[in-house]
């Protein structure tokens, strides 16, 4: 008598996989226009393949999820930024390199650009009106590493988070402001602020 085989069981996922599957597809939802959508959240429960209760379990309210996903965001710049910082060279070609990496890691992000696109009056606040809270993480990170060089030498002694919260300022203002300059143009973006930063650095002392 022939049994009847059973489908393969898939491989449970941790909680800690599954609320990366539903980050994942929430960024996806708003990249798509999910920001000004009313319903994001069956669209993420779609996406992420998910029922209902299961999204909530892991993630929470569409607010808890969405501020999940700004700290994951967050964190992967702050991990890129990291060696970079270790790297730095105090010379206008290495401040500047510092913000094209910055800048351009900005422009080329496609969820804050869907952000921006789709509700700029929430997503602007956060860099401009309300950015202590991520100029502080910021600070959390740099401050360390800035401390090494300093201590080592090869970095020159300076008011660490007033440096931090200076570059913040050059970054976002060249992120946020349109002008006539193509700054996703790598050499152009490289060019305009190393004319700031030369400028600013050839400035006396009162």
């Amino acid at each position: 008598m022939s049994q009847t085989k059973s489908a393969p069981r898939r491989p449970s996922l941790s909680p800690a996989q599954i609320r990366s599957k539903i980050l994942d597809a929430a960024a996806d939802c708003l990249v798509d226009g999910g920001f000004a959508s009313g319903r994001l959240l069956s669209a993420v429960a779609r996406r992420a393949g998910l029922s209902r209760p299961t999204l909530y379990k892991y993630g929470g309210t569409i607010d808890d999820i969405k501020q999940a996903l700004f700290e994951r965001e967050l964190a992967a710049f702050l991990d890129a930024l990291a060696p970079r910082l270790r790297a730095l060279t105090w010379t206008v070609d290495g401040i500047a390199d510092l913000l094209v990496f910055i800048v351009g890691y900005a422009r080329g992000h496609t969820l804050l650009n869907a952000a921006l696109r789709d509700v700029p009056e929430l997503a602007l606040p956060i860099f401009t009106l309300q950015a202590e809270g991520p100029i502080r993480l910021i600070t959390q990170v740099a401050e360390p590493i800035v401390r090494e060089r300093i201590d080592a030498g090869t970095l020159p002694p300076h008011d660490i988070p007033v440096l931090t919260e200076v570059l913040f300022r050059i970054a976002i203002s060249t992120v946020l402001i349109r002008s006539d300059m193509d700054f996703d143009d790598p050499d152009v973006l490289r060019d305009y602020l190393r004319t700031t930063i030369s400028f600013a650095a050839g400035l006396p002392a009162s």
